[in-house]
């Protein structure tokens, strides 16, 4: 019974082995060739003089299709950021998008507050509108104010 057993495990096998067709073409074109791709490049850096950097960390970082988009929190992308990371890039079609980026701050008692932030754990976001073009290379640097 195993020696069958193991024989019809054989022969079911070879026949999905058989039956596979290595040299079918593939209908999936690669769209970073194609023409009407542009490349994003946002360089997220946050700045402010009165928090040390050690105590100031990135949250988010987000794209969406139009403004209205941006504010309902219907993104498109939404990448994981870190602190050793300062550009970003992202292959788009060419068009128009908004980007929303927020950092935290980490210092404590009224630190935050009087740098800009609600307070204590408090956020800053920055956002705007960018242009990507076929072919090109677009920068755009954050800016918390």
């Amino acid at each position: 019974m195993k020696t069958i057993s193991i024989r019809l495990f054989l022969i079911f096998l070879m026949g999905a082995v058989l039956s596979c067709d290595k040299n079918e073409p593939v209908d999936n074109p690669d769209i970073t060739n194609s023409t009407t791709i542009g490349i994003l490049d946002i360089a997220f850096i946050c700045r402010v003089q009165t928090i040390p950097a050690s105590r100031l960390r990135k949250v988010n970082l987000c794209l969406a299709y139009t403004s209205d988009d941006l504010f309902r929190g219907i993104y498109f992308i939404q990448t994981n950021v870190s602190e050793a990371v300062t550009h970003y890039r992202f292959e788009l079609p060419a068009g128009e998008y908004y980007y929303y980026a927020s950092v935290i701050c980490l210092s404590e008692n009224d630190s935050c507050k009087y740098a800009g932030f609600s307070g204590q754990f408090g956020h800053i976001a920055a956002g705007g509108k960018v242009t990507v073009e076929a072919g090109k290379i677009a920068t755009y640097t954050t800016q918390f104010h």
